[in-house]
């Protein structure tokens, strides 16, 4: 028994340019001339395609129940819209779809500009400059910087700036996050070549020892009543502690401080 063809699959044998003679309960597929087109069996033209040049294009119906369907596969096959809004303002009954090569490693879109200026919104501060790229006059260019500003968004690209509302179509691509490829680490061979982390880093030793010898050295019978400390000498007596140390060598004694010449 023989199996029907599904929707989608001859949908996408049409947008790839196979003449094929295929047909389902909704739709087929016919040439006529140099053209493929597809209708729907009570003889609609949903679609109609030159694939015979280098760079294929597709006139698409508008409006109709397959619309959305076959919007979406075209941008798949890399069959973009150029000029849809200004094709639907205008009334036209078809729009021209053309196809654009697609750099590996990056996503298609075909989306309002609002959720263009989201996406880059949110992500541009960790994003490099080729992450996004925005179909201007028919070639890719990376986006640099975007501004909404009432109602209007200002896209500045390596071709200049583009002003666009936020209800029109745009076609951008995003570099595919999981697909990038990981930071190069270089491996230090030399370890005593690393760049000094202290202020006198070859005399940390030498400051050390020199410290350590500057601190007073108190005799062990004399411990229970002299401490050091931080360069301080600090003597307990019947009226409290003396602190004695300081460049200027200062006395504590309690509250009252007395400078020793």
């Amino acid at each position: 028994m023989k199996v029907a063809i599904d929707n989608v699959v001859l949908i996408n044998k049409f947008l790839k340019g196979e003449a094929s003679l295929l047909a389902n309960r909704e739709l087929r597929l016919e040439k006529a001339l140099d053209e493929i087109q597809l209708l729907t069996t009570q003889g609609l033209l949903l679609a109609k395609g030159r694939f015979t040049s280098n760079l294929p294009n597709v006139m698409i119906r508008i409006r109709s129940d397959y619309w959305a369907l076959i919007h979406q596969l075209a941008i798949d096959a890399g069959l973009l819209p150029l000029n849809l809004e200004a094709e639907r303002a205008a009334g036209a009954t078809f729009a021209q779809y053309d196809y654009h090569s697609v750099p590996a490693g990056y996503q298609i879109h075909c989306q309002a500009a609002s959720a263009f200026w989201k996406t880059w919104w949110v992500n541009h501060r960790k994003m490099q400059l080729m992450d996004i790229l925005l179909l201007c006059n028919r070639r890719w260019y990376p986006v640099k910087h975007m501004l909404c500003d009432t109602g209007t968004i200002y896209v500045k690209t390596w071709r200049g700036e583009q002003t666009l509302a936020l209800s029109d179509t745009v076609v951008w691509l995003d570099r595919n996050t999981q697909a990038r490829r990981p930071k190069i680490t270089v491996r230090k061979h030399h370890t005593q070549n690393k760049l000094p982390t202290t202020e006198y880093p070859y005399h940390d030793d030498l400051r050390t020892t020199q410290l350590k010898s500057q601190q007073p050295r108190v005799p062990a019978d004399l411990q229970q009543v002299i401490q050091t400390d931080d360069n301080r000498l600090i003597v307990h007596t019947v009226l409290g502690p003396v602190v004695i140390g300081g460049h200027n060598l200062t006395c504590t004694l309690a509250r009252k401080i007395t400078k020793i010449s």
